[in-house]
């Protein structure tokens, strides 16, 4: 009878076990996200999203393309203003919504399980990026030289990435570096005609005042001058640039503000098109 009890408690505490506990591996998990993304993929040739991101309207065009095997959406076009300006075509810089190579099944492994805005999420870590392409992210240090050292990747029973961290230098010409946090937290999926988007990307940055090359006493003279600016504007027309220029405004004195040049950053989609061609600009 003890033993039968015994072995009732076991398979029930097994059976509460994540996935990987069965022999599921992060490589596995992986594979199984290419998977269901490609699915969703199927029947969609493109892409285009319009966000409003610090305050500004962005549009951008993404076409379905097959790279290495694996499908996912690359920007072609950025429309702003009503115009419409074609992209360098970089494979590398895909959809946030499905980064993955299939090189990368190779190098995660699994970390375990946690909570992310009330999701049930597995944690990939990948720390090795040699000769691999990285796609291209919000909330990148421009043009600067950003080296990734670790990445964790966190995906909810339905493959879907919930959020995002990584460790990275930002390192200079004259060979200084500078330790850059960038964590993504991925929320509001909404499908619109089978594809999955997040709708909300909220990206929080860790270090950019030191990553940028950038005389902070003279930023906030600037930021200071922006505001007196504003104060002696008529109603009407300081009611307009605070539209236009406030989030910015808020965005660089939260930085300027914080011990770690912390930044954050918001975008969300306000319109989401499937299958609809490439974007005509205003003529």
């Amino acid at each position: 009878m003890r033993t039968k009890m015994l072995t009732t408690v076991a398979f029930a505490f097994l059976a509460m076990l994540p996935a990987a506990a069965h022999g599921q591996s992060a490589g596995e998990i992986m594979r199984r996200a290419m998977d269901a993304q490609a699915a969703r993929l199927a029947a969609v040739n493109d892409v285009t999203i319009t966000q409003e991101v610090m305050g500004m309207a962005v549009g951008m065009y993404m076409e379905k393309r097959i790279i290495d095997g694996t499908p996912v959406l690359v920007p072609v076009s950025m429309i702003m203003g009503g115009r419409v300006t074609a992209l360098p075509q970089d494979e590398t810089a895909v959809d946030w919504s499905n980064p993955f190579q299939q090189t990368w099944a190779e190098r995660a492994r699994l970390e375990g399980t946690e909570q992310v805005d009330g999701h049930r999420v597995r944690v990939l870590v990948m720390d090795d990026f040699t000769g691999l392409d990285m796609p291209g992210m919000p909330g990148e240090m421009g043009s600067a030289d950003l080296r990734l050292r670790s990445m964790r990747l966190s995906l909810d029973d339905d493959h879907l990435i919930r959020k995002v961290e990584m460790d990275a230098q930002s390192v200079r010409e004259d060979g200084s570096a500078t330790p850059v946090e960038i964590t993504m937290f991925m929320q509001d999926y909404r499908e619109v005609d089978g594809y999955l988007h997040p709708f909300q990307t909220r990206t929080i940055t860790k270090g950019v005042l030191g990553a940028v090359d950038v005389d902070q006493e003279e930023l906030r003279a600037q930021l200071e001058e922006m505001k007196k600016q504003l104060a002696s504007m008529p109603e009407a027309q300081r009611a307009m640039m605070e539209r236009m220029m406030g989030p910015q405004m808020e965005s660089l004195q939260a930085m300027l503000s914080s011990d770690e040049g912390e930044m954050e950053m918001s975008i969300t989609v306000t319109d989401l098109k499937v299958n609809a061609g490439p974007p005509r600009g205003e003529d």
